[in-house]
């Protein structure tokens, strides 16, 4: 995070630089704006993909989603999307992605951030419990 950071002048966030790229705008000097985001982007699927190399087993399953869909890739493809977007909506709203937060911050030694790292993992692990235990 912290060479991301230096060497492209951004902060590791994935809302801030989808918003970058998808509302670019000229620097202060009239400059044509900086697409620089999109390695980092390109680079997130190409690196999954070159970790699970030799290792991936290729699937269309994903979960409960699929008993949501009814079997259908297509109605499967359309909540997969409407679901990121309004992640992806959520996230700008707030200001920023709690991975983005917890990625700078951290690698900056903010305790603010580490404590709210902490809330976001207790809570994340207590939901889950109580989803599990309920359903």
């Amino acid at each position: 995070a912290l060479a991301f950071a230096w060497f492209t002048g951004l902060k590791l966030g994935i809302s801030g630089i989808v918003e970058a790229m998808v509302a670019p705008s000229a620097d202060k000097k009239g400059n044509a704006p900086s697409f620089r985001g999109a390695w980092f982007l390109l680079g997130l699927p190409l690196g999954g993909l070159l970790a699970n190399w030799g290792h991936w087993n290729w699937t269309w399953t994903y979960g409960r989603i699929d008993a949501l869909s009814l079997g259908s890739f297509i109605l499967k493809a359309v909540l997969l999307l409407i679901g990121g977007l309004l992640v992806g909506f959520g996230a700008r709203w707030a200001g920023g992605c709690t991975s983005g937060f917890s990625l700078m911050g951290i690698s900056r030694g903010n305790w603010m951030a580490i404590l709210a790292t902490l809330g976001f993992l207790v809570s994340g692990i207590i939901t889950t419990q109580i989803l599990y235990k309920v359903f």
